[in-house]
């Protein structure tokens, strides 16, 4: 972001990130500065953040919140604030504005990549699982992407749909840490222990 601020991979990437922290301010604010910078948007009218009337109705409710690129341990909880609710519906109208804005594949599979991270900020697994496939059908060798949608599956409780996920990742990228460790952990969830420790041990080679 020093180089060039504005970057929209490097902004996009910096949002899946703060979701991984838990950090559902900067995670929020991110995604909505990678909307409005990004160059393929640029005549797009503007989301102007006011409250509408359904932000109020649920504003003042605590979300909880996973990672998105790893599953994460119990504990790893932090709750939303009011405010970030409302800026998170508007992230999430301005890149449903954006599809009908730009319908090139490339353009999609970027916004439904990003609309699956604001999924899950909100923990609406189900429709993050949706925009992730989606943009698979698009870029069907992005292992990142396999990978959130693995990492989506299992915490959504979907641990053995969450593996094919993976592994698909993985035979994109053998090298690939957070795949292997992502296996391991749905393994242990699943208590196949013996595929978890081979799994964990491939990642403690890539990553010691």
């Amino acid at each position: 972001l020093e180089r060039d601020p504005f970057s929209p991979e490097t902004l996009l990437a910096l949002g899946v990130s703060y979701v991984n922290e838990l950090d559902h301010e900067k995670a929020v604010q991110t995604l909505k500065s990678w909307v409005a910078h990004h160059p393929l948007y640029a005549g797009m009218e503007r989301v102007d953040g006011s409250p509408r009337e359904e932000d109020d109705l649920y504003g003042g409710a605590d979300v909880e919140d996973e990672g998105i690129e790893g599953e994460v341990a119990n504990g790893g909880i932090r709750t939303m604030r009011a405010k970030t609710m409302v800026e998170m519906r508007d992230v999430e109208r301005l890149l449903l504005r954006a599809l009908e804005f730009d319908r090139t594949a490339d353009a999609a599979a970027d916004v439904y990549e990003a609309l699956g991270v604001v999924y899950n900020v909100s923990r609406d697994f189900d429709a993050a699982v949706d925009a992730f496939q989606r943009a698979i059908e698009v870029r069907p060798d992005d292992y990142e992407l396999r990978n959130k949608l693995g990492a989506t599956l299992a915490n959504s409780n979907r641990s053995d749909e969450a593996l094919p996920s993976y592994r698909v990742a993985l035979k994109l990228k053998p090298k690939y840490a957070r795949g292997w460790l992502n296996m391991a952990i749905s393994h242990s969830n699943l208590q196949n222990y013996q595929e978890a420790a081979r799994c964990y041990l491939q990642t403690l080679s890539l990553n010691p």
